[in-house]
């Protein structure tokens, strides 16, 4: 037969020989096993990977918890802020409202920090309810950009970490 024929569909298919369907048949059924099988397999190893995650997520929430712990059971009697490398403030410095300094957090590089200013009305960061358990953290040596991003978490802001003598106006005491 020629194969230009086979192209342009000029074929008497009655010509044509039958298919051998026991043949056909056998490539099918293979076709479907070995499918059927890869795809098992593939679910099998997906279902290990998410279970051995699940695992490692529950090992890295239990030892997140015990630390949360160890942090609450250290006494607060010494702050970060004392053992913080100071950048001494000169003593002419004027000192914004708490409302300013609120809203517009100073850049961490660019401004000293203030540390021995008393200010009334507000709370150093440090000593912040909401802000304590993160320089504690600091503190005992977890990665300052894990603390902040815990800090996000919660929502509140992350650069604070920077400067633990920042008054607050909103602080909270105990």
């Amino acid at each position: 037969m020629d194969a230009t024929l086979a192209i342009t569909g000029d074929v008497d298919k009655t010509q044509i020989p039958p298919l051998n369907q026991k043949r056909i048949l056998a490539f099918v059924n293979h076709f479907l096993v070995s499918t059927c099988t890869f795809l098992n397999e593939f679910a099998l190893g997906c279902e290990t990977k998410f279970v051995e995650m699940e695992r490692q997520l529950q090992k890295t929430e239990a030892a997140l918890i015990i630390l949360e712990a160890k942090l609450a059971s250290i006494p607060t009697e010494h702050h970060v802020a004392d053992e913080a490398p100071s950048i001494s403030a000169p003593a002419e410095e004027p000192k914004e409202s708490a409302s300013v300094m609120d809203s517009k957090l100073p850049p961490t590089e660019s401004q000293p920090e203030q540390e021995s200013l008393p200010e009334s009305d507000g709370v150093r960061a440090c000593e912040d309810l909401r802000y304590r358990k993160f320089f504690k953290m600091v503190q005992v040596g977890v990665p300052a950009p894990a603390v902040k991003q815990k800090m996000q978490a919660e929502g509140l802001e992350p650069r604070i970490l920077d400067t633990p003598n920042l008054i607050l106006a909103d602080g909270m005491r105990e």
